[in-house]
């Protein structure tokens, strides 16, 4: 891999992450300029590349809200939010066709 380990960082995350799962590492990834959190329990360690240039509070809350046992609820949420984002659609389709009708 062409990066490395961050074993401690200013704000203690990785230390807050080793306590949610002490199997938590984070690791720059040079040709990315991206920080990722990986499970080294896991045979792909990979869990989740984050969109912050740098590791603080937002880290920690990101990787809780992504933890496997919260998958049928983020699920559930996706699922409401495209339910209503298609439901405006078809409601603004069918008003732009019975509106081009009168």
């Amino acid at each position: 891999m062409n990066g490395r380990v961050i074993d401690d960082d200013l704000f203690g995350v990785c230390r807050r992450l080793k306590s949610i799962d002490d199997g938590y590492f984070v690791f720059l990834n040079y040709k990315t300029g991206k920080f990722e959190v990986h499970n080294g329990k896991d045979t792909r360690t990979l869990c989740l590349v984050l969109p912050y240039d740098t590791l603080d509070e937002r880290t920690v809350r990101r990787v809780l809200y992504t933890r496997a046992e919260r998958a049928d609820r983020i699920a559930a949420q996706m699922e409401r939010d495209n339910a209503k984002a298609e439901k405006r659609r078809n409601e603004a389709a069918i008003k732009k066709a019975t509106g081009s009708l009168a």
